[in-house]
C-alpha cells in the first residue's frame, strides 16, 4: 500500500513541477514554491486549481490566465485541465463546484453538451448553442442579452492565434490581422481601431491590461470617475481605488429599477462588486391590467410576479373568467410571450373575447346580462349589457318627453346588485334607444356576462322571445330575475301601426297564466334562443300609464338590428385596447 502511495505522490510532483515550456522545472523540492510576492508554498500546492499564493501567481497571476507556471502541463489520464493548465481529477469536472482557478470546470463550454454535435456546437453561459468556431472570433454572438461568454478573455487569450496572420483583440478573440485599422469595429471591445495612426485623444484613465478594473463594454453605460470628475468608456480600466458611478442611457434601468449604481475598483483589479447590468423592463401593465386575460411569469423556470419584468421572462398568458381565446389562437388554453432585451415583447398581446349570452353553471344568474337603470327620480327601468362596458336601454327611461337626455350624474346601472356610474349617454335620433356607457369596464363572471348580437334572419324573426324583469311583488331592483316567456306577434295582429323598425310583443300564456309585461320593464332586452346561445332582438319600448302598472296586451319594442349604426359601431368598438410591443392602441382611432 506505502508504494502505491509513493507513486502518486511522485507523480502528483511531477505534473505540478514542469513549467509550461520545455521540461524547465518551476518548483525546486528542497526549496518549495516562490510566489511572485516572494512568500514559499509547497510544490504540492502549484498548479492544483486552487490559488495557494497570495497573488495567485502558482495558477495565474492577477487576473491574466496568460501568466500561468501551469499552461502546458501533460495531466494523468484520470485528470482533466482546467483552462489555463491546472490539473483536477476528472470527476471533478462539472460536478457543481469550482476546483479550478479560473472556474473553468464548470463553464457551460464543458458541461453542457449538444445532443446531436457536441463537438461542432459548444454552450453559451446562457445554454444557448453556437457554432464552435463562433466562439473567440472577437464577436459576441451568444444570442441572449448580455451574455458575452463566448469572448472570455479568461477563455480567448489561451486560445491559438497566429501572429503573422491575426490580431488577438484586448478581449481574446482572435480576427484576421487585414480587419485590424480598417475603420470596422470587428472585436467587440474595438481594440482592433485603437492606435492606428489617427490622432487619439489622451485619456486620463489607465489601459494597461494589467492595471486597475476593467469596464464592460455595455452601449447603454454612462460612467464617471466620482473624485476627479471625468467620463469613463466602457472598454477603458479605471485604477485601484477609484471610485465610479454608473448609469443607464436610453431608458434602461438596473435590475430593482435603480438609476444609478457606486462601485469603487479593489486591488489585483477586482470591483469591490460585480457591475450592474443595464436592463429595460417589458411592460407589465399589459398583463396585470387587463380585464379579458390573466398571466403566470416565469424566469429560468422559477415563478416570479409579473412586475419589474426583466428581459427572458416568460408570461403564460391564459382567458379570464367569462371569456374566451379569440378564434385566430385555435383551441390553445394560452400562450406564451417573452420579454426582449429591448424592453419589447416578442408578440403582441393577444385580447380574449367575452363569452356572450351563455349560462355559466346552474348556481349562475339566470339572466348574467340583464341590468336595472335607475334614476334620480327614482324610475326603473331594465337594460343589457352587450359589450364590457355599454348596456342598451330605452331612451324613454333617461329622457323625458321632448327634454334632452338626462345628465350622467342622474342616471344610474345595477349590476349584479352593485351600483355602477355611467359617463355617456349615446341616443339614437327619434327611435327609443339609447346607449349607457358605463364608467369602468365590467369584471365578468358568471353572473355578469353581456348578450350575444346577431344579424342572422332566421333569429332576429323567430317567434317566440322570453326577457327578464323583477318579480312584480317588490319594488326593489334586485339579482333575482322573473323570466316571462314572449310571442312575437305578426303585424296585424299587433294594435299598433308599426314600421320595418318596430316589432309587437305580448306574453305567450295569456290564457293560461296570469303573466304581465310592467313598469320596470322597459327597456329591458327581448330575448331569443338558438343552439343553447341567447340573442338580444329587441328592446321594450312600451311605458304604460301610470295608471296601468301592468298589461298582457301586446307591446311595442324596437328591433336591435334596425338601431342606428351609430349605435351598433360603438358597440362592437368596445373592446380591450390592444397593445402592439408595449405601444397602446385606442381601437376607436383608425
Amino acid at each position: 500500500m506505502w508504494k502505491v502511495k509513493f507513486f502518486l505522490i511522485i507523480l502528483v510532483l511531477f505534473v505540478n513541477c514542469k513549467r509550461a515550456y520545455g521540461d524547465e522545472e518551476v518548483c525546486d523540492h528542497d526549496l518549495g514554491f516562490r510566489c511572485n510576492s516572494g512568500s514559499i508554498i509547497n510544490c504540492l500546492d502549484v498548479c492544483n486549481g486552487k490559488k495557494d499564493c497570495e497573488d495567485g501567481s502558482d495558477e495565474f497571476l492577477r487576473n491574466d490566465v496568460t501568466e500561468s507556471p501551469c499552461r502546458n502541463l501533460e495531466c494523468p489520464n484520470d485528470h482533466v485541465k482546467c483552462n489555463y493548465g491546472a490539473c483536477i481529477p476528472m470527476n471533478y469536472q462539472c460536478d457543481n463546484n469550482y476546483n479550478c482557478a479560473d472556474n473553468s470546470d464548470e463553464w457551460k463550454y464543458y458541461c453542457h453538451k449538444h445532443k446531436d454535435n457536441p463537438e461542432e456546437f459548444k454552450s453559451c453561459e446562457s445554454g444557448d448553442f453556437i457554432p464552435k468556431n463562433k466562439f473567440c472570433n472577437g464577436k459576441v454572438d451568444c444570442p441572449r442579452f448580455n451574455d458575452d461568454s463566448d469572448e472570455w478573455p479568461h477563455l480567448c487569450n489561451l486560445w491559438p492565434c497566429p501572429v503573422k496572420t491575426h490580431f488577438r483583440c484586448k478581449s481574446g478573440g482572435c480576427i484576421p490581422l487585414t480587419k485590424k485599422c480598417d475603420n470596422n469595429k470587428d472585436c467587440y471591445d474595438n481594440s482592433d481601431e485603437k492606435y492606428c495612426g489617427r490622432k487619439v485623444t489622451k485619456n486620463p484613465v489607465s489601459t494597461t491590461p494589467n492595471q486597475g478594473c476593467l469596464i464592460r463594454q455595455d452601449p447603454n453605460y454612462y460612467i464617471k470617475n466620482v473624485l476627479e470628475n471625468y467620463n469613463i468608456n466602457p472598454g477603458d480600466r479605471v485604477p485601484v481605488n477609484t471610485l465610479i458611478i454608473i448609469k443607464c442611457r436610453n431608458n434602461f434601468v438596473f435590475h430593482g429599477n435603480y438609476h444609478e449604481q457606486r462601485r469603487i475598483c479593489e486591488k489585483n483589479g477586482v470591483w469591490n462588486s460585480p457591475l450592474p447590468h443595464c436592463i429595460k423592463y417589458c411592460d407589465a401593465e399589459i398583463l396585470n391590467n387587463s380585464k379579458s386575460t390573466t398571466a403566470l411569469c416565469s424566469f429560468e423556470g422559477a415563478g416570479v410576479p409579473c412586475n419589474n419584468i426583466v428581459p427572458d421572462t416568460i408570461a403564460k398568458v391564459s382567458c379570464a373568467d367569462s371569456y374566451k381565446m379569440p378564434e385566430q389562437l385555435g383551441d390553445s388554453a394560452s400562450y406564451e410571450m417573452t420579454c426582449k432585451s429591448d424592453g419589447n415583447w416578442s408578440t403582441r398581446k393577444a385580447n380574449c373575447e367575452p363569452i356572450c349570452g351563455r349560462y355559466a353553471s346552474d348556481s349562475a344568474s339566470v339572466a348574467p346580462w340583464h341590468v336595472g337603470v335607475k334614476t334620480y327620480l327614482n324610475q326603473m327601468c331594465g337594460g343589457t349589457i352587450v359589450s364590457p362596458s355599454i348596456v342598451i336601454t330605452a331612451l324613454h327611461c333617461v329622457q323625458f318627453e321632448d327634454e334632452p337626455a338626462l345628465s350622467v350624474d342622474k342616471v344610474v346601472v345595477i349590476i349584479a346588485g352593485n351600483s355602477v356610474n355611467v359617463s355617456e349617454i349615446i341616443v339614437g335620433g327619434q327611435i327609443d334607444v339609447a346607449l349607457l356607457k358605463l364608467s369602468e369596464i365590467l369584471t365578468l363572471s358568471k353572473n355578469i356576462r353581456p348578450i350575444c348580437r346577431t344579424e342572422s334572419e332566421y333569429i332576429v324573426n323567430s317567434t317566440k322571445a322570453f326577457l327578464h324583469g323583477w318579480p312584480k311583488d317588490t319594488n326593489k331592483v334586485t339579482d333575482v330575475f322573473h323570466k316571462t316567456e314572449l310571442d312575437v306577434l305578426s303585424r296585424h295582429n299587433c294594435s299598433a301601426n308599426l314600421n320595418g323598425t318596430y316589432i309587437c310583443v305580448r306574453p305567450a300564456y295569456k290564457l293560461d297564466r296570469i303573466e304581465t309585461l310592467c313598469e320596470g320593464d322597459s327597456g329591458s332586452g327581448i330575448i331569443a334562443e338558438s343552439d343553447g346561445v341567447n340573442y338580444i332582438i329587441g328592446i321594450l319600448s312600451f311605458k304604460p300609464g301610470r295608471n296601468v302598472k301592468c298589461t298582457n296586451e301586446p307591446i311595442v319594442a324596437v328591433r336591435f338590428n334596425q338601431i342606428p349604426e351609430s349605435l351598433k359601431t360603438r358597440i362592437s368598438s368596445d373592446e380591450e385596447p390592444l397593445y402592439d410591443m408595449g405601444l397602446l392602441i385606442n381601437p376607436m382611432v383608425k
